[in-house]
């Protein structure tokens, strides 16, 4: 579906050319003025001025002058996706230059569009006769031979194209398509792997990759990587396309007027701003990416899955939609499909630290504490501050039953965080249900900097650390009155889901027992990375 058919942006009338006289040059013709109806007041000045601009340019100018005002007009009306007056202007500029590989190039990108293959591809090899190394247009043509049948001239420029760039990713996937259909399946996991390693983010090779693992018999891989399968596809940098998907202002002022909002926490009104530019330029990654990030914020995550999906399919290479998809899904319970996107991300940016840290807590989560502790610790390296990665970290040699190399991580990461809070509170932890017997005066001094910790503040955290110490040091009576404190607290504030350890540390106290769990399960939860939401208009749109 059309732009134009999803947002009825105008109506355009009496489209057929009309003979313009009084100009420079009388060969030239124009669409009749369009009428517009029911656009915003910015768009629609834009189209009125891009009309009068090429009104006035005809009584003006005059051969490849003249040409690059009707490329230019053309350029506008293909961004708003009005196909008929954008098919026009590109045609006359053609008659006015025909030498021009532009405007032949987004001519034929308009007929590949509306299934006229024969010209376009009529015209993407007169561009090859003169621009052979040209990749956005041995890429399309090699697309648009290989969707009609001809696989044996779609593989010719697809290994043009690889001659041009070695590493080029669509040319691979192509080749590996190709292989695929010709049931040459070793030679199509060849070309699809290596489409993978140098560009990691485009799921859109997963399922034919997966295909050719089926027919090679590899089964179990064969369907990991169909799991994969996602909207993103390889592709080259295309400098005159890119050039029509900035070209809609409309979407700019509500996407400037979205973020501003955003950033305020007025999610409704951002929501609305975004819907508009989305509705203006839906092919505007930037767009989508905020649309979606107004959703989640709004508790609407399930609306914002597509909208996020469609921003990769746009822009595959956006870490901020591969991680915030990932929070997405962890947050939905599906850690597995959250660790997809982490690493995606980490493919794209490897020192993304709040992807590799979210990736971590999803592997805790899984059970999977080895490779967890491994990911925390490459985070806690990096930003020897992030105090929860260490936690994260400690907590997973503790499930992994490593409780000398569970403390001797806590001493360290308190040293290197400046006594953090919660290190602090976690070493006693430790230290108060060590296995191995902690001297006493060691005891005392953790004791006093829990002391010191709660002239400052008094939470549950340190109330419940202060009674574990106690009862360590065999000052049971003391250890009671802290945690009858903790238990009472945790009344109060409605903690039901760490009342039942409360009581039952504080019957252990009373029968003249120490705790035993420094950690319980229920007390797994170390935070996560930043969240989902951070308005991105680095995008292209």
């Amino acid at each position: 579906m059309t732009r134009m058919n999803k947002i009825t942006l105008w109506v355009v009338l009496c489209l057929p050319l009309i003979f313009i006289g009084g100009g420079c040059d009388e060969t030239v013709t124009l669409p009749k003025v369009p009428v517009l109806v029911g656009l915003e007041e910015d768009v629609e000045q834009h189209l009125t001025a891009t009309y009068a601009r090429l009104e006035s340019a005809i009584q003006r100018e005059s051969g490849t002058e003249l040409a690059a005002s009707f490329g230019d007009a053309a350029i506008t009306y293909h961004a708003y996706d009005l196909v008929l007056m954008a098919q026009s202007c590109y045609q006359q500029a053609l008659v006015l230059d025909p030498d021009s590989n532009q405007w032949k190039y987004l001519l034929a990108r308009i007929l590949q569009k509306e299934g006229k293959t024969e010209h376009a591809l009529q015209l993407f090899s007169e561009i090859l006769s003169r621009l052979p190394d040209h990749p956005p247009t041995l890429l399309a043509a090699a697309e648009l031979k290989l969707q009609s049948g001809d696989s044996a001239g779609a593989r010719i420029w697809f290994q043009q194209l690889l001659r041009i760039d070695p590493r080029s990713a669509p040319a691979f996937f192509g080749l590996g398509r190709i292989s695929l259909q010709d049931g040459q399946h070793s030679d199509a996991i060849r070309f699809f792997e290596e489409a993978l390693r140098y560009s990691p983010a485009a799921t859109g090779l997963r399922y034919p990759y997966g295909l050719a693992l089926r027919d090679a018999g590899r089964e179990s891989e064969a369907q990991q990587q169909m799991l994969l399968r996602g909207p993103s596809f390889p592709m080259v940098p295309d400098r005159w396309l890119e050039e029509v998907r900035n070209r809609p202002i409309g979407a700019r002022i509500p996407l400037n007027r979205g973020t501003t909002r955003f950033k305020a926490g007025q999610y409704h009104k951002a929501l609305e701003q975004f819907q508009r530019a989305v509705q203006v330029a839906p092919d505007s990654a930037t767009a989508q990416l905020n649309l979606g990030s107004a959703l989640v914020k709004l508790g609407r995550s399930p609306e914002a899955l597509g909208h996020y999906q469609e921003a990769l399919r746009l822009d595959p290479g956006s870490t901020t939609a591969w991680f915030d998809l990932g929070v997405i899904h962890a947050r939905a319970g599906d850690e597995e499909e959250a660790i997809r996107c982490y690493d995606q991300t980490l493919a794209i940016e490897s020192g993304h630290q709040a992807a590799r840290f979210n990736r971590a807590n999803s592997l805790r989560r899984l059970k999977q504490y080895q490779e967890a502790a491994k990911e925390m610790k490459t985070v806690r390296q990096q930003v020897p501050g992030n105090v929860v990665a260490w936690i994260a970290e400690v907590v997973c040699y503790l499930r992994l039953e490593q409780p000398e190399l569970a403390l001797s991580t806590c001493q360290e990461g308190k040293i290197a965080t400046g006594n953090a809070a919660r290190l602090v509170s976690l070493l006693a932890r430790l230290e108060a249900t060590s296995t191995v017997v902690i001297a006493k005066p060691q005891l005392m001094k953790t004791l006093g900097e829990l002391e010191n910790l709660l002239l400052k503040e008094t939470t549950l955290e340190l109330v419940e650390c202060k009674a574990m110490v106690l009862a360590a040091l065999n000052r049971f009576k003391e250890a009671l009155q802290w945690q009858n404190s903790a238990i009472d607290a945790a009344r109060s504030a409605n903690r039901i889901d760490i009342l039942e350890r409360l009581q039952k540390n504080q019957q252990r106290y009373f029968r003249g027992e120490p705790a035993v769990d420094p950690w319980p399960e229920e007390s797994a939860s170390t935070g996560s990375g930043s969240g989902v939401g951070s308005v991105n208009n680095s995008t292209s749109q």
